[in-house]
């Protein structure tokens, strides 16, 4: 785990063990610009769980289902399938950042 702010968010690692956090899936295009650090837009989502906006989430990708990023909904579930454009999760952890070598 580490701490967000005041919050203590499970990191990449502690996910591939137990999917604990609501997921966002994402298309194979965007999975290298999601590990490079870069915020989840509409376009490359396929498959939305259900959150609130503001909830930690957990992105994932559609072939391997397997954790690539821990964001931040930027507003909630049914909103995000509504939108077709624009950036819809914060990027706070991914594969390769610092938390993940640190874990």
């Amino acid at each position: 785990f580490f701490h967000y702010g005041e919050e203590v968010v499970p990191t990449l690692k502690y996910l591939l063990k137990a999917m604990i956090l609501p997921t966002v899936t994402v298309d194979m295009g965007a999975v290298k610009f999601v590990v490079n650090g870069a915020d989840i837009m509409r376009p490359g989502i396929v498959d939305i769980g259900t959150f609130d906006s503001g909830e930690f989430i957990v992105i994932i990708d559609v072939n391997n289902k397997m954790p690539l990023a821990v964001g931040i909904a930027n507003m909630d579930s049914s909103e995000m399938e509504s939108v077709s454009s624009g950036k819809v999760v914060k990027n706070i952890h991914y594969v390769g950042d610092e938390i993940w070598k640190f874990a």
